[in-house]
């Protein structure tokens, strides 16, 4: 998973290389750092002291001379010291300088270049979901949860980064320092920097203990986190009718628990993490008291050629190398925190695409003659929902599809406008396979206006310009005075540059099928969908929406899905579909002198409307 993730640092490779370098140049001025203090003990204060015994005087006279000599050396005149141990002065004095410059500098290039690589690589990953989630087939959004998909694509998306940022930002940093560390303590004294990797296993079996249980918990964690964004995602669509029913209390205590259930499987995870990072703590402190006190003895005892000047090195370098080592198992565990959000990114890169369009797929131009269905069938699974379907709409023609609800006729408009493959049967633009023209072009010459008039937050004016970008001044006008959207524009104070709100919230019912109708009349097409465009409506804008319709059928050929069966009295052809199956077809009237299942809908209709009013 994570050299599957790292592939997104290609492009920033030679940036993060640069870092990395950085990062060692760091990690080594921090090394070199506490080993001037060898040449300061054994070559200038202890110069001239032996070392080897145990007892109180001996110990005593050390240090007694280290301060003398120190003492010395701050006084002015002739120096204390010898002329090697002046020298050896300076270029301790040199070289701390050195590291004095280079420790800001790398630290800075390390940081900061890490920072610009995985903001960019953010955004590479956020590009690929979202263009994931534009080329997913309807079918897929519609058996994916909101709430999972936006937690995957925001928060998945960003901790798949924060893998990155710890792998290349920290992990590696500390990694570096670690190796160098210990590189540092055997060439000081091998004996004992052999104690300090005696305890490297240790950890790493503590490591590799509390790696997988930290995976799965954050694995269920992020699974949780979708949940609960579903959630509230359900209470901000439904606060209507959360409150119609007054059932805030039930919801509010079913988002308690959901958020308790994330909050338990989160404080999981941190207990892992802060478990191995207490554990390792307690391990590196105790060797380090343990290796210290063996160290001293040896100095005292004149073993092993270890001396003061090796002690004052040795111990902060131990230090240093073991705070790396507490880092690297922090990180590491970070690390595995965030490798289960990567992989559910990745399930839903994964996830198969619609299909592309073929090598010789054709340009559709223009629909000049008909659009055929031949014996078209389609299920959901196991269930048929379309069965041995055949009809044709000719070219400026109106054909209505109506039928019980369940029928199928939804799914014709899908399988017209490329969202489906129907299981057998073909679709047929001027004789040709619907499937072997290019996808954006049937969608230049289809067009769709929906049951429910979605509108995207922004202008009146951006919103009919989704329909065509590029339409100049005079089809933009054309097309609203044709849907009449022009009529009640006039009396809003900002015209077409007021906005809609969320989904159009600031509008009618009417008034925002009327702009749909309107983005559909810019783009201009052959063929226009109706998908029960009025049936949420009242009888005035249905009204008002029907006569801005009119407009849209000069020359054109329009399929009418109906809900409301007066609504299609005029269409050239009326198609009764029963249990996915063409029953009946014909005009109005002569469906109502034949009887059946269209004038018994009408019929109960009618009925219906009566009682109503």
């Amino acid at each position: 998973m994570l050299l599957r993730l790292a592939r997104y640092a290609r492009p920033y490779l030679a940036i993060l290389v640069f870092a990395v370098a950085c990062g060692a140049v760091h990690s080594a001025a921090r090394v070199a750092r506490p080993a001037l203090l060898k040449p300061v003990f054994d070559h200038i204060l202890f110069a001239e002291t032996e070392v080897g015994d145990l007892s109180w005087p001996g110990t005593a006279r050390v240090w007694n001379t280290a301060l003398s000599t120190a003492g010395d050396a701050l006084r002015f005149g002739e120096p204390a010291v010898g002329a090697g141990a002046a020298e050896t002065f300076w270029w301790v004095l040199l070289a701390g300088l050195l590291i004095g410059i280079a420790l800001p500098i790398a630290h800075f290039g390390q940081s900061y270049l890490v920072e610009y690589a995985m903001g960019r690589l953010l955004i590479d990953l956020q590009q690929d979901q979202c263009r994931k989630l534009l080329a997913l087939p309807l079918s897929a959004h519609q058996d994916m949860q909101r709430g999972d998909t936006l937690t995957r694509t925001l928060t998945d998306a960003t901790r798949a980064q924060v893998a990155l940022r710890i792998f290349f930002g920290k992990l590696v940093q500390s990694g570096i320092a670690v190796v160098m560390g210990v590189g540092a303590l055997f060439l000081l004294s091998w004996q004992l920097a052999i104690l300090v990797v005696i305890v490297v296993p240790i950890v790493a079996g503590l490591v590799a203990f509390f790696s997988g249980r930290i995976q799965r918990g954050a694995r269920s964690r992020q699974e949780t986190l979708g949940q609960v964004t579903q959630r509230l995602m359900r209470i901000l669509s439904g606060i209507k009718t959360i409150k119609a029913y007054g059932a805030e209390e039930g919801e509010r205590s079913a988002f308690r628990d959901e958020n308790e259930q994330l909050f338990r499987r989160a404080l999981r995870v941190f207990r892992y993490r802060f478990t191995l990072r207490s554990l390792v703590e307690a391990i590196t402190h105790l060797s380090f008291l343990a290796i210290f006190a063996f160290a001293v003895w040896l100095v005292l005892r004149g073993w092993w050629g270890v001396t003061a000047g090796s002690i004052a090195a040795f111990v902060p370098i131990v230090l240093n190398t073991q705070r790396h080592a507490r880092e690297l198992t922090k990180n590491w565990a970070q690390l595995q925190d965030a490798l289960p959000s990567a992989a559910r990114f990745f399930e839903l890169l994964d996830r198969g695409g619609e299909d592309r369009d073929r090598p010789d797929a054709l340009e559709l131009d223009a629909i000049r003659d008909s659009v055929r269905f031949r014996e078209v069938s389609f299920s959901y699974g196991h269930e048929p929902v379309l069965q041995d379907v055949s009809f044709a709409i000719g070219v400026g023609e109106t054909v209505a599809l109506v039928g019980r609800t369940g029928a199928g006729k939804t799914t014709l408009s899908d399988l017209l406008l490329g969202f489906r493959t129907p299981d057998c049967g073909v679709i047929e633009i001027d004789g040709v396979d619907l499937g072997r023209f290019r996808r954006s072009s049937l969608h230049r010459r289809l067009s769709v206006v929906t049951q429910e008039p979605f509108l995207f937050d922004g202008t009146i004016r951006q919103n009919i310009q989704y329909g065509d970008p590029e339409a100049d001044a005079a089809r933009f006008e054309a097309a609203t005075r044709a849907a009449r959207v022009d009529e009640f524009v006039a009396g809003l104070p900002l015209a077409y540059d007021t906005n809609v709100g969320e989904a159009g919230a600031k509008l009618s019912g009417g008034q925002r099928q009327r702009i749909t109708i309107a983005r559909a009349l810019l783009s201009d097409p052959d063929l226009l969908i109706f998908d029960e465009a009025t049936s949420a409506l009242d009888a005035q804008s249905e009204r008002l929406v029907q006569e801005a319709t009119e407009a849209l059928l000069d020359g054109r050929s329009v399929l009418v899905i109906a809900h409301r069966l007066s609504t299609v009295r005029g269409a050239d052809r009326i198609v009764v579909l029963e249990g996915g199956r063409v029953a009946d077809t014909g005009t109005h009237e002569e469906l109502m002198a034949r009887g059946g299942l269209y004038r018994d809908l009408v019929a109960l209709q009618s009925d219906a409307d009566t009682t109503s009013s």
